[in-house]
């Protein structure tokens, strides 16, 4: 504790101070310095640092770990399926809700793979998986570059659930190259993107 209350933080927070006030300043500070580029954060401006990686050094708790957000992920899509009116919410989040159940039956595959039981998902099993996009729920999509698709139990074969078969999608652009304007005469930019 002593030592602990030696870093300015720590020793804010220990006294009784709040530590996001701190991260606040610094998300006012980089929004100032970017002039509003893309920033590798999340939604609460914490930068990327891979802190919400699970790496226990047992594959299975990272394997379950990964489950258990996913099947989180999953319960906040259905409660805003459940919620929402507009049908292009809607058509969004059936899609969202397929890709959770991908991505859990693809860490379920690892866990089989090691031997462990395989699970009575997709969670939650109270949403009709009839209305998730069928086109998706069991899709690998193929990211490299060369198109290879990685071998494994999540990329052919019956689905953990055995409710379908995995297939591959080779993923690709939805459109064309997007042509950005120019930026704003005052936004500190190269004169060469100002045009």
């Amino acid at each position: 504790q002593e030592e602990g209350a030696a870093d300015g933080i720590v020793g804010a927070v220990m006294g009784g101070g709040n530590g996001r006030h701190a991260i606040e300043g610094m998300i006012h500070k980089n929004l100032l310095s970017t002039g509003l580029a893309a920033m590798p954060v999340d939604s609460d401006g914490v930068p990327f640092n891979m802190s919400h990686i699970y790496a226990s050094g047992n594959i299975a708790a990272d394997m379950y770990c990964n489950v258990a957000a996913e099947s989180t992920g999953r319960v906040l899509a259905v409660r805003l399926f459940n919620a929402a009116h507009d049908e292009g919410m809607k058509k969004m989040l059936h899609y969202m809700i397929a890709r959770d159940t991908m991505h859990q039956q693809q860490w379920l595959a690892v866990l089989e793979e090691l031997g462990g039981p395989s699970a009575n998902l997709p969670v939650p099993n109270s949403f009709p998986q009839e209305m998730e996009d069928q086109a998706n729920n069991y899709n690998f999509y193929a990211t490299a570059a060369d198109g290879s698709v990685p071998e494994g139990r999540w990329t052919s074969g019956p689905t953990i659930d055995g409710r379908g078969d995995f297939t591959v999608f080779q993923n690709k652009p939805l459109g064309e190259e997007p042509i950005l304007g120019p930026a704003r005469p005052d936004s500190a930019a190269q004169s060469q993107q100002i045009g």
